[in-house]
């Protein structure tokens, strides 16, 4: 319905700036005309002011209308990050404005700058896994944020998590196409999780890398939960592998809960370990 009305005050508008302009030619033509009295040349001459009136009001409705249009549909943009390390990554694929854009991490929300409640915002959760701290938690913590402010809790729209994205595996898949050779095979570990449904992302993840690089072993492991990516590697039949973590930074799990050299040796294979997916889509970004 709004936007019904828009369309009708913004064809009044064009409606009145053409009537007023042929008007204004109209009369313009009629002062030029023999025998013209002094009396009918005023009466023309304020018709064609009239005219220039209407059609002045014309252009600045029609720039009243399409600023609040406009204003309707700005928003404003809110990456959160899981951690600190994490506040650089941008949501792939969306163009921000950087004078919309408001950056913190779930360790900060009540003492970072968050976007005005003015206008709607799009909220872009930098998380790999959808779960309880991307989810429950992220919204109650931002709901306290502004009721803390003491102000209105704005129109928030949660967007899906980073590992939800198609660019990662296409950021992935360009990144290992040179490194994939005949025996090779590719072994995702992605971070467990204590809820009851296991989250979608790892396998929507491995779906998308088995249709960008088809014909290439793809096996999804996790530590923290079954099954464990090093039973997973065990099983797998290529003989070199390449180790693709599902997370978002490098930190104490890329350090200590991924299979190493070793553990590949012991089962006759041979270990890549790559840049966490979240890393590989920065540096895809950056070369474009």
């Amino acid at each position: 319905m709004r936007r019904r009305l828009i369309t009708i005050l913004l064809s009044t508008c064009l409606l009145l700036f053409i009537t007023a302009l042929v008007g204004s030619v109209y009369c313009g033509r009629e002062l030029t005309a023999p025998g013209l009295t002094s009396e009918r040349a005023e009466y023309l001459r304020h018709l064609i002011y009239l005219h220039f009136i209407i059609a002045q009001l014309a252009v600045i409705g029609t720039g009243v209308i399409l600023y609040f249009r406009h204003r309707r549909w700005c928003r404003y943009y809110l990456v959160i990050s899981y951690n600190e390390k994490g506040l650089a990554l941008n949501p792939p694929g969306i163009r921000m404005p950087s004078a919309r854009v408001y950056r913190c991490h779930l360790g900060n929300i009540h003492t970072a700058e968050l976007p005005p409640p003015d206008a709607p915002i799009l909220v872009y959760p930098m998380f790999m896994l959808s779960g309880h701290s991307s989810g429950a938690r992220l919204e109650q913590e931002l709901a306290a944020a502004y009721a803390a402010k003491g102000t209105a809790t704005p129109d928030l729209y949660y967007q899906p998590v980073l590992g939800a994205s198609p660019w990662l595996a296409k950021a992935a898949a360009n990144h290992m196409k040179s490194l994939i050779e005949e025996g090779t095979g590719i072994l995702v570990v992605a971070h467990g999780s204590s809820m009851s449904d296991t989250p979608p992302e790892p396998a929507l993840f491995c779906r998308r890398l088995r249709e960008l690089l088809p014909g290439t072993e793809i096996a999804l492991g996790y530590f923290h939960q079954s099954p464990e990516a090093s039973e997973v590697l065990r099983q797998m039949s290529s003989r070199h592998i390449l180790l693709l973590p599902f997370l978002l930074t490098e930190g104490v799990h890329t350090t200590r809960d991924l299979p190493t050299d070793a553990t590949a040796a012991a089962c006759g294979k041979t270990l890549t370990r790559l840049p966490v997916v979240a890393k590989l889509l920065t540096h895809t970004t950056d070369r474009s």
